[in-house]
């Protein structure tokens, strides 16, 4: 199902913002002219990715800096070089985006 999310006026460069539909809360990034969706959580241990950092098409979690690619979902650094049991991270849920307009849909 397409929902709509925001309009792009809602959102700032390369500033996450989160917003709730349907009780999925994601977040999303404009870069440039590009829109991302995203879950609202980090999978690492759940860091809000409202306050991640964004390089590019890269979000980095505020709590433990693992960065993932907002195109693919994809763990793409973990700073601690470790893969198992607490350093584990699953990759980031992507929604697919349509922009219509100045709106912008996710599929839930």
């Amino acid at each position: 199902m397409l929902v709509r999310v925001c309009s792009l006026s809602d959102l700032e460069d390369k500033k996450p913002k989160k917003f709730s539909l349907n009780n999925i809360e994601v977040v999303v990034v404009k870069v440039g002219d590009r829109v991302f969706v995203m879950d609202a959580y980090c999978p690492h241990k759940g860091g809000n990715m409202e306050y991640g950092d964004v390089n590019g098409y890269r979000i980095k979690c505020h709590l433990h800096g693992y960065e993932y690619n907002m195109e693919t979902g994809e763990l793409v650094y973990n700073p601690y070089g470790k893969s198992d049991g607490w350093y584990f991270s699953p990759n980031l849920k992507i929604y697919k985006v349509e922009v219509k307009g100045k709106d912008i849909f996710v599929e839930v």
